[in-house]
Formats: C-alpha cells, sequence, structure tokens
C-alpha cells in the first residue's frame, strides 16, 4: 500500500515537472514568434523610465489579481469533481472515521503508542544518517557518550563501538532536545479542517498549514517574477516606425497585459487545484492512523482514573527526583561547615 501511495506521489511530481517544462517552452516560442516576424529594436534604457516602472505594477496587480481569483476558481471546480484527489480522500476519510468508536481510546493510543514511536523514528533517522546503528547509545550519560570518541568502550554487560566527533555531538544535540517534533492533538486526526518523504506522520501534521502557506507563496512568486521579466523584454522592444511608434508601442503593452492575465489565470487555477491535492494528501494521512489504531491490537485502553492515577505517579516521581537533586547539592555546603566547626573546637580543646 505504501509503495502505491509512493509511486502516485512520484507521477504527480513528476506531472509538475513536465507541466513547467511545457510551460516554459511555450512561453518561449511566443518571444520567438514575435521577435521573428517583427522588426524590433532592443532597447534596455527604457527600463529606467517612469512609465516603464508603472506598466510594471500594473503588470504585477494583473498577475496577483488573475492568479488568486482564479486559484479560488480552480479549489472549488476541483473539489466538485468526483474523480479529484480531494473527493476521493474525502469519501475514504468519511468511511474510515466512522470505524473509531472509542474516542478515548484513541486518544490515549495517539498520545503513547503513535507520538513516542515517531519520536523514536526520527531520532532513529537522525542518527542513521550519521552512521549510528546501536540506538541504546542514546540512553548513556553524557560523560559516557563524550567517553566514546574514537575510543570503544564496555558499559555493563554492553559493547560499544568507538565514534566519532560529528557522531557524539548528533547524539547530544537528540538528547539536548534540539531535534523537537511539534506533536498535534488528538482530534486533529479525528476531523477535516512532497514526493517520498522520509519524516513520520507526527512531523508531517504539525506542518500542514505551512506546506500549504510555502507552496502558494512560492507560486505567486516565481509567477510574478516570470511574467515581470516578460515584460521588461516587451517593455524593451521598439519598432523604428517614426509615427506609429505610438501605435506599436501601445500594441505591445496591450498584449503583455493579455498574457499577464491569461498565463496567471491558468496558473491559478493549477495552483488551485494542487492546494486541494495537499489537503488531500494531509486527509489520508488521517485514514493512514485510523487504520494503524484500529489494526494494533497489543494497545489495551485504561478507564479515565486510571489515567489519572498514572498521571499523579509520574508527577510524584518528578518531584522526588528534583528534591533528592536539590538535596545533593546542599549536602556539600553542609558538610564542609561541620568540617569547618569540627576544626575550630579541636583547636580550642588544645588551646585550653
Amino acid at each position: 500500500m505504501n509503495k502505491k501511495i509512493d509511486t502516485e506521489k512520484v507521477k504527480k511530481y513528476m506531472n509538475r515537472k513536465i507541466l513547467l517544462g511545457v510551460s516554459s517552452l511555450l512561453i518561449c516560442v511566443a518571444l520567438i514568434a514575435v521577435c521573428s516576424f517583427v522588426p524590433f529594436i532592443i532597447d534596455p534604457s527604457r527600463w529606467q523610465t517612469t512609465e516603464f516602472l508603472t506598466d510594471e505594477l500594473i503588470i504585477v496587480a494583473i498577475v496577483i489579481f488573475a492568479m488568486v481569483a482564479t486559484m479560488f476558481i480552480g479549489q472549488a471546480s476541483n473539489a466538485q469533481n468526483e474523480n479529484s484527489n480531494l473527493a476521493k480522500s474525502r469519501v475514504s476519510f468519511f468511511a474510515s472515521v466512522v470505524k473509531v468508536v472509542n474516542i478515548n481510546a484513541f486518544n490515549q493510543w495517539i498520545r503513547k503508542v503513535m507520538q513516542p514511536n515517531d519520536i523514536q523514528n526520527m531520532q532513529q533517522r537522525i542518527m542513521r544518517q550519521v552512521g549510528i546503528e546501536d540506538f541504546s547509545v542514546l540512553k548513556l550519560e553524557f560523560a559516557e557518550i563524550k567517553a566514546l570518541l574514537e575510543t570503544p568502550q564496555k558499559y555493563g554487560d554492553r559493547y560499544y563501538k568507538g565514534l566519532s566527533q560529528k557522531q557524539i555531538d548528533t547524539i547530544i544535540d537528540i538528547k539536548n532536545g534540539k531535534y523537537k517534533v511539534v506533536l498535534v492533538e488528538p482530534e486533529y486526526y479525528l476531523s477535516v479542517k512532497n514526493l517520498i518523504d522520509p519524516r513520520t506522520i507526527t512531523e508531517r501534521s504539525s506542518k500542514e498549514g505551512l506546506k500549504k502557506g510555502l507552496y502558494l507563496t512560492r507560486s505567486i512568486v516565481a509567477r510574478v517574477v516570470l511574467t515581470v521579466i516578460t515584460a521588461m523584454i516587451f517593455a524593451s522592444l521598439m519598432r523604428d516606425l517614426g509615427a506609429e511608434g505610438d501605435a506599436a508601442e501601445a500594441t505591445l503593452k496591450f498584449i503583455s497585459r493579455l498574457w499577464a492575465m491569461i498565463s496567471s489565470s491558468f496558473m491559478g487555477y493549477i495552483v488551485g487545484c494542487q492546494i486541494n491535492d495537499i489537503d488531500a494528501e494531509y486527509i489520508n494521512m488521517r485514514v493512514t492512523v485510523h487504520n494503524m489504531f484500529l489494526q494494533d491490537k497489543d494497545f489495551k485502553p485504561i478507564d479515565e482514573q486510571e489515567e489519572a492515577k498514572q498521571e499523579f505517579i509520574e508527577r510524584v516521581k518528578k518531584e522526588n527526583v528534583l528534591q533528592l537533586t536539590h538535596t545533593d547539592e546542599e549536602a556539600p555546603k553542609v558538610e564542609e561547615v561541620k568540617g569547618e566547626e569540627k576544626i575550630e573546637s579541636e583547636e580550642e580543646i588544645k588551646g585550653e
């Protein structure tokens, strides 16, 4: 099933690359046609005029307006299409979420099974990237980890290979919490609100809004830059036609602005559909989580009273650890004071 999903993601990515390549080729063909059949003269000095800046601002406004407007049209049209990824994923979600009958058990499974496993998998993935295969090294104390620098060691009944400085730094960063996973609430997976991704579901779920925002920003900026460059080329073209120069310039402005609107509208529609595909991707992840929960026969949920009891025990343990740590820090000071008192008393006795 995972291979099938990964194959579909690869196909989507390749289709987008093909679309981008074809669009670029069409733009090149249009420019070649204009420059080949009409004798224009390139005049870059026109870029420094106030008229050019005004034209560019108008074109940017046209691009943003056309793209945003057609993006909403694309989203709405794609959502109503029964064969779209978003429509299919919604059907799968609503068919899956009704199977999660025990909401409290599902919430416990998310917090106690899936999220801890995802955090562990994330840590192991980072260690594997620097060549660490013995993940038990993460349980060692900081001094023990540093002692492994190019030197094999034995701690307890386990043997550990020597590590490089980079590997040791990575382990210490993990223990210090440098690599964090933003946990989402279990309710996220019960409501509908790239390529092969090595990140866990917990990592990816926390980035849903960020991914859509970055994709939208990147698409708009790319479209604006491409259109501005095209407009600069059009603006620098002028025909040596004497009195007909004004008419030719007006025609170029019209063609430039019309091209900006048409190409941006096309791009906006595509972006709207692709945003729906991103939504579909995250909905499918929710369905995956539902199936993982339903297939986990080893997990036994507890009632709220037992859960509250466990939380209370954990709190008491933490408080006891803090209290012991505080006592150990103060202990040397007390002994030191007692030692000073003892020395003074001995000197007094000798003096007497």
